[in-house]
């Protein structure tokens, strides 16, 4: 089976969407089937163009030229690939799909798309956003064979879209993170993702200074890429707070050292006011790190409060520091016993068992376009 998997940003650009298409091509092609990657040939954080081929870790990877900017682009060259592919793979609802869905005649290629959230990631030009989904996106997805939700929300969220929908979870490498050695000692907690808005790093800080009320000796290590230009906003405050020498943005770090980072804390926390998986702390759940995660849909989704992690408001930094300190207060034998219900937890996101399932709507999508 030959297939094209259509993402905005593709690797060395990072995210949970780079990350999800990585890890499938590799369990692609594990598998004995093709999975090229088309992306379009910059890096919306840098500008910096990118080669038009690249083979990277075994994928061969076609960037197209397109005219726009991160919010809204247009790459219509993606559709003189197609004919090379029996099947396409979109990720994420933006240009590309709307491309695909309206040109569906002309290139009569069975299309998959996965949710990864919509674009409703942020509360920016909302009511735009929601006329656009029910309209534009409605359209496009009468051009779509098979709508992957990567979560209950997002099945929520496109059901009154289309009827074409089934709900895999997003995979992590599970085997890498569950052999991790874990170590429980110190009060260090552990943030990785984007710096970015809805990511409410702000919050972590200001959470931290009331932590360290009572605990002068607890830290905070911020791992991940700044993309909306917040970290020196986010030193500022914790100079402000006193906190300078407890915080530690270490940038993107490459994985041997982003996995000694979740071996070595003592909890994973995340203030995020909106996430449409919560890859990162699924991921440290595999590692065997509690974690402390902001009461979100997408975070009740993983949690089960006190058994497999904790739940709080970090918008309210007094509750939140009170779960933040009675977790800190447990001794190393409970945290481990919560952090081996986490990675149980975060074992049914092994990408082993979602690539299955993947592959499986692929090979219904294909002999339903044969017989069609």
């Amino acid at each position: 089976m030959k297939t094209l998997q259509v993402v905005r940003q593709y690797l060395p650009s990072t995210g949970g969407m780079e990350t999800y298409v990585s890890n499938l091509c590799a369990q692609l092609w594990q598998r004995g089937h093709q999975g090229d990657v088309a992306t379009l040939d910059y890096m919306f954080k840098t500008n910096r163009r990118l080669p038009s081929f690249q083979r990277i870790e075994g994928t061969n990877v076609i960037r197209l030229p397109s005219s726009g900017n991160p919010r809204y682009f247009i790459a219509p060259r993606l559709l003189e690939l197609l004919p090379r592919y029996d099947l396409v793979h979109v990720h994420g609802v933006d240009f590309f799909v709307e491309l695909l869905g309206a040109w569906r005649r002309r290139h009569g290629k069975p299309v998959v798309l996965s949710t990864h959230g919509g674009f409703f990631h942020t509360d920016w030009h909302f009511s735009f956003k929601k006329m656009y989904f029910q309209t534009v996106t409605r359209s496009a997805l009468r051009g779509v064979d098979r709508v992957i939700a990567c979560s209950s929300r997002d099945e929520k969220l496109f059901a009154p879209l289309t009827r074409r929908l089934c709900v895999i979870e997003n995979g992590i490498d599970f085997s890498t993170f569950s052999r991790l050695g874990k170590k429980i000692a110190g009060e260090e907690l552990l943030f990785i993702g984007r710096i970015s808005k809805n990511k409410r790093v702000d919050r972590l800080i200001e959470v931290l200074a009331a932590v360290r009320q009572s605990r002068p000796g607890a830290t905070l290590i911020v791992v991940g890429p700044d993309w909306e230009g917040l970290q020196a906003g986010l030193e500022g405050l914790t100079v402000r707070l006193g906190l300078n020498k407890a915080v530690t943005f270490t940038g993107e770090l490459p994985q041997a050292e982003m996995l000694a980072a979740l071996a070595h804390a003592r909890l994973f926390v995340s203030a995020s006011d909106y996430e449409a998986f919560g890859l990162s702390a699924a991921e440290a759940m595999a590692a065997g790190t509690v974690p402390v995660l902001n009461d979100i849909e997408a975070f009740r989704e993983l949690i089960d409060p006190g058994i497999n992690g904790f739940l709080t408001d970090f918008q309210d930094k007094k509750p939140a520091s009170t779960v933040i300190n009675a977790a800190l207060d447990m001794p190393p034998e409970r945290l481990a016993e919560i952090g081996a219900r986490a990675r149980q937890t975060a074992s049914r996101y092994d990408w082993e068992q979602v690539a299955d399932r993947i592959i499986n709507i692929y090979e219904q999508v294909l002999a339903n376009h044969e017989r069609a």
